[in-house]
């Protein structure tokens, strides 16, 4: 066969004996079709469910808001709107900016505990622009309170958890604990390298679970810590950052005091990939709504939103954001031609992606403001050279 074992579910076999399916159970992995009983008996992804933790889509949002429809929708794309009703949609974005969205606030500082190793990285541009973003937050984390003593952070995306890894050298002698969730397996994890380098190593768990199926208020740790929750992630993508919001705020009631105090005492998000936002899991839902925004109006706004970082895309070969991580959406040249066509310029149509993006952050901050007691906003963490994706919900203990 041309195709590897993974990949073998790609290809066409007549006798069939040895076909491959994707697996059921999660879709990252395929099984043999012949096999499928055995499979499902031992797949890790079955153990996974058997944790107290996992309640399948409990942060997907399609139970908790009215009218969520959990089943596959055609979403609707810029090409399946006329000129008129794109210049409509354009014009409404900027009146709800200019009344509704307040200007992020301008908040970068390093953190001076990135000072040495960052010397150490200057010339390796990708490396560099990684830890400066972390630098920024931990400085952001910092400035605001959120590095307090005996606090639980809890990185959503944590992949191999470099953040955290950061946040337990700087938080060394003051007794924290660190839960690091992601749903893929990781190889060189930075917890390993922190035992290797320090002899007093930190409560450090790691949780292999999508966040849309985790009760945070299940976990053993977060139940020990109770009212000292601090949630951070460095882009999450897309709607991920909805389930974490919604995990976060949602599931922690088992953690919570018996005085019904709140279980977290901040939030530091730094947000990506807005066109990978879905209508049924955005948390920001009823902001968007009493704005007289619907479903199709949400996913076209998630359309305009990828103009932020693509809308040069003629200008370069490929383009990947300032994360390192994901890539963007490449738009044909039919579209780019339109847009010519309707005088919507490169920098017009960024723009627009940048309003559509913080449109959809700021209600994610009026979920935060209306569901919590903390006082939630936007600021950009770093320069948009180092990252087009340079803003952070920040969400801190009203003063």
């Amino acid at each position: 066969s041309r195709y590897c074992g993974e990949h073998i579910v790609l290809s066409s076999n007549e006798d069939g004996a040895h076909n491959r399916i994707v697996c059921p159970l999660d879709s990252t992995h395929t099984c043999s079709a012949a096999l499928l009983s055995q499979h499902l008996k031992k797949c890790n992804a079955k153990r996974k469910e058997n944790h107290e933790f996992f309640i399948r889509n409990i942060n997907s949002g399609t139970q908790s808001l009215p009218g969520g429809d959990p089943c596959a929708m055609t979403k609707a794309t810029l090409k399946d709107v006329g000129d008129e009703k794109l210049w409509e949609i354009i014009h409404k974005v900027d009146k709800i900016y200019d009344e509704q969205v307040p200007l992020p606030e301008e908040q970068v500082q390093l953190h001076v505990a990135f000072a040495t190793e960052l010397r150490t990285l200057s010339g390796c541009a990708v490396a560099e622009k990684h830890l400066t973003q972390k630098a920024a937050l931990l400085g952001l984390a910092e400035r605001h309170g959120l590095l307090a003593r005996e606090s639980c952070f809890v990185e959503f995306g944590a992949g191999r958890g470099r953040l955290s890894y950061w946040l337990a050298k700087v938080l060394a002698q003051e007794d924290c604990c660190f839960l690091l969730i992601d749903r893929a397996a990781s190889r060189h994890k930075f917890e390993n390298k922190l035992k290797r380098e320090q002899d007093d190593v930190p409560e450090i768990r790691r949780l292999q679970v999508d966040i849309q199926h985790l009760c945070l208020g299940k976990v053993d740790l977060v139940k020990v810590h109770r009212g000292k929750l601090v949630g951070l992630c460095k882009h999450l993508c897309g709607e991920a950052t909805d389930f974490a919001l919604r995990c976060l705020v949602e599931t922690t009631s088992d953690a919570s005091s018996s005085s019904g105090a709140q279980p977290f005492r901040g939030v530091l998000m730094a947000t990506c990939c807005h066109h990978r936002c879905r209508w049924d899991s955005f948390v920001g839902r009823p902001f968007l709504e009493a704005l007289g925004l619907d479903r199709t109006h949400f996913e076209l706004l998630t359309c305009l939103a990828g103009w932020a970082t693509c809308a040069a895309r003629e200008a370069r070969a490929s383009v990947i954001n300032g994360t390192g991580d994901h890539c963007v959406p490449q738009e044909p040249s039919a579209a780019i031609n339109r847009y010519v066509r309707m005088g919507l310029s490169v920098e017009r149509r960024e723009e627009v992606g940048r309003r559509c993006k913080l449109l959809l952050d700021e209600a994610r901050v009026r979920y935060l403001g209306s569901a919590t007691t903390l006082s939630a906003r936007l600021v950009h963490f770093i320069a948009r050279d180092v990252t087009p994706e340079n803003v952070a919900i920040l969400a801190t203990s009203a003063v």
